[in-house]
Parts: structure tokens; sequence; C-alpha cells
């Protein structure tokens, strides 16, 4: 005969989690809904309106493809609004910077007596 084992059930490691199975359903509903609905959709705003911690959004993997989501449709509105003129660029430009964007100069030293100066951002006026 084999021998009796006992199983006990073992909480995971770590914080419990704060969202339900049925509520992640809904936030992953209303997100993607508010991502669609948002001309330019940021993630803090939706946070602010559902009354959810935005960072807590972040500590759920079933989130993250809609977290993503919001980012690029973000970071495109904001280039396609600076590009066409109907957003004004120091708005853009300072969005696009919270989400990665930088506006550096970099010198690249080629031998000794060549020098050559990058600038990745254009001058309107130039």
């Amino acid at each position: 005969m084999g021998a009796l084992y006992t199983v006990t059930m073992v909480h995971p490691a770590g914080r419990p989690r704060k969202f339900t199975k049925k509520r992640i359903k809904e936030i992953l509903n209303e997100l993607d809904n508010y991502i669609e609905e948002s001309p330019v959709p940021i993630l803090a705003h939706f946070a602010y309106k559902n009354n959810i911690p935005r960072h807590s959004l972040y500590d759920y993997p079933e989130f993250s493809t809609l977290i993503k989501k919001c980012i690029d449709k973000k970071e495109s509105a904001l280039e396609l609004g600076m590009l066409s003129g109907e957003m004004p660029p120091a708005a853009a430009i300072f969005s696009l910077k919270q989400l990665g964007w930088s506006d550096k100069q970099e010198i690249a030293h080629s031998g000794s007596m060549g020098v050559q100066i990058i600038d990745d951002i254009e001058d309107k006026d130039q």
C-alpha cells in the first residue's frame, strides 16, 4: 500500500492581490474602451477616473498588453499632433520625454581632425 500524504494549501509569497479575477476583467474592458475612445490616452488619467492607484496596474501582468497599447497610442498621437501643428511642440516634447524620448545632442569623434555633431531635433527656423 502506498503512503498517505496530506496536501496543505500554501499561500504564495508576497503581497496578496488587490483585485479579484472579476475586477481584473472589468478593468481590462474599461481600459480597452478608454484607449479606443481617447484621442490621447493617459494611463494616470484612466487610473484617476476609475479610482485605481496607477502604480497598481503595473503589478498585474494581465494589464501589460493594454498598458503598452495605451503608451503606443499616446506616443503616436503626440507625435502626429506636433508634426501637424495641432499641438504645441513644447507640450508634445514634454510628454514624449516622459515616454523615454530625448532631444540630446551627440558628438561623434572620428579621428584626430574630424568632429561630427549630430542634432536629434530640427530647428523650425532653419
